[in-house]
């Protein structure tokens, strides 16, 4: 497991590295209004996405990964082809929606018909996202973990190369064609890697692509709702922050506070998601491998998030002004509580694998409904009382009040708890975040560096112990050391 993490993890901090210029210039040509609009641009995208996509890139994962474990080629090549028609599919439907709603999108997104023109360009990205999504369903379902980390960081690569000059040339008049080509870019390059996937000729009637596609979609579809809200919700949120008639663009200071999240701290997420729901799925019928396989997840996410938390709480300032500039520096403020909440997320986020794992449909979706209520509500609410600091607090009290909701439910329903040894790094864990969080919270930032750089520290020895405990990490080190030393004379 933690092998797998580490993969696809350097691969996400390879990816990071090169999104850094991306990031920078980004930033500087297009300011806070500028990355407000494509975040707006995007998120539209993203429901549209969630409507015609029918969740296909979490159930076919899920579907892939049961036709792999059954070692049959001939069930496994056709649901590799099914996966396919379902895709294009979905991808024709999106193009169809957009054109018939490019000019009521252009009036609930920027109040305004003048950017219709943009939606009915966009309309193209549909076709590619589906089938770059498809291809990377295959290679997640089929856990190719060495493909997934050598592609992201090919993408990353690409996206920068062509989104700098394209900002630099045409600033905010460049948005569009960034979008297209991005999307097209990571359709070519999960094509490219996806290609090496071994099927055998088969032949599939639309009857059955129908039959065989439908667990999948009805799971997908539920899914498809989940991700709509989410979607729905995210955008809303946007909207009102857009709103907001302040000295400073506050949904700009929104999207990068969740862009570093997200795509940042939360680079742990991603590279255990490409393995752990697959394998997870793989072993879902029985609940005592279950749990088991859950509590090393839960310990592994803990070990490896709470010191990069910590650390980041250091140098937040820091990684703020350097990846953006100063212009932003009050995401910091957003991040005092939003980094600790990244904490309570890794508690939870192996369990809600579980019920997603089994097929369980509707307990999916109730809990992923429950928490996109909560999250517009306590953002709007923490922003009207507190303001900057009220968004990260507003997160931590969702993933909290969440937490609690999903441990009951898969207790209840699946038998499942956590061991004691996890429940002492849960403490920790908590216990670390909570101090951090009180410490820049109550503490300007020169004064804090001193009580984070503690913190920091042992954070670091805490995870390290831990994670000796289990996987020798002194004799891997030696291992690694002794490769790139190779053989002595």
């Amino acid at each position: 497991m933690l092998k797998a993490t580490g993969v696809f993890g350097f691969s996400q901090v390879l990816k990071i590295l090169v999104s850094l210029v991306g990031s920078k210039f980004v930033a500087l040509f297009l300011g806070t209004t500028g990355i407000g609009t494509v975040g707006l641009l995007q998120n539209t995208l993203a429901i549209i996405s969630s409507i015609t996509g029918f969740g296909i890139n979490i159930s076919g994962v899920r579907m892939v990964a049961l036709a792999k474990a059954q070692k049959d080629d001939v069930l496994f090549s056709k649901t590799v082809l099914v996966l396919k028609r379902w895709s294009i599919a979905t991808g024709v439907l999106g193009i169809l929606i957009t054109f018939i709603l490019a000019k009521p999108l252009s009036l609930w997104t920027f109040n305004s018909t003048e950017y219709v023109n943009w939606f009915l360009i966009l309309s193209v990205n549909f076709i590619f996202s589906s089938l770059a999504v498809n291809k990377m369903v295959l290679l997640q379902g089929s856990r190719a973990m060495k493909a997934i980390a050598v592609s992201t960081v090919v993408y990353a690569v690409a996206v920068t190369s062509i989104s700098v000059p394209i900002y630099y040339f045409f600033r905010m008049d460049g948005i569009v064609a960034v979008l297209v080509l991005t999307t097209l870019l990571n359709f070519i390059i999960n094509w490219f890697f996806a290609r090496k996937i071994e099927v055998v000729p088969v032949s599939v009637t639309f009857k059955e692509t129908i039959s065989r596609g439908k667990e999948m979609i009805q799971l997908g579809f539920l899914l498809s709702i989940n991700v709509i809200f989410g979607q729905i919700t995210a955008y809303l949120l946007k909207l009102y922050f857009n709103f907001q008639h302040t000295t400073e663009s506050v949904l700009g200071l929104y999207i990068v506070a969740t862009t570093l999240l997200l795509t940042y701290v939360g680079m742990v997420f991603s590279a255990m998601s490409t393995d752990f729901y697959p394998r997870l799925t793989e072993v879902q019928a029985d609940n005592k491998q279950v749990k088991e396989l859950v509590n090393d997840q839960l310990e592994i996410a803990l070990l490896l998030i709470t010191p990069l938390i910590i650390v980041f709480y250091f140098f937040a300032p820091l990684v703020v002004t350097i990846l953006y500039s100063t212009e932003f520096l009050n995401v910091v403020v957003i991040l005092k509580w939003a980094l600790f909440a990244i904490i309570i997320k890794a508690i939870i986020w192996p369990l809600a694998f579980i019920i997603l794992a089994k097929g369980e449909k509707m307990l999916y979706f109730k809990q992923e409904i429950f928490s996109d209520a909560m999250n517009i509500g306590f953002t709007i609410v923490g922003y009207h009382y507190f303001g900057l600091i009220g968004i990260g607090l507003a997160m931590a009290a969702n993933y909290i009040v969440y937490g609690v909701y999903v441990f009951y439910t898969v207790k209840q329903k699946f038998s499942f708890n956590f061991r004691k040894n996890t429940m002492g790094i849960i403490f920790k864990s908590a216990l670390l975040g909570t101090l951090a969080a009180l410490t820049v919270s109550f503490m300007d930032y020169p004064n804090a560096y001193w009580v984070l750089a503690l913190l920091s520290a042992l954070s670091v020895y805490v995870s390290y112990t831990e994670l000796n405990h289990r996987v020798d990490v002194k004799g891997y080190v030696m291992k690694i050391r002794n490769k790139f030393r190779g053989p002595r004379s």
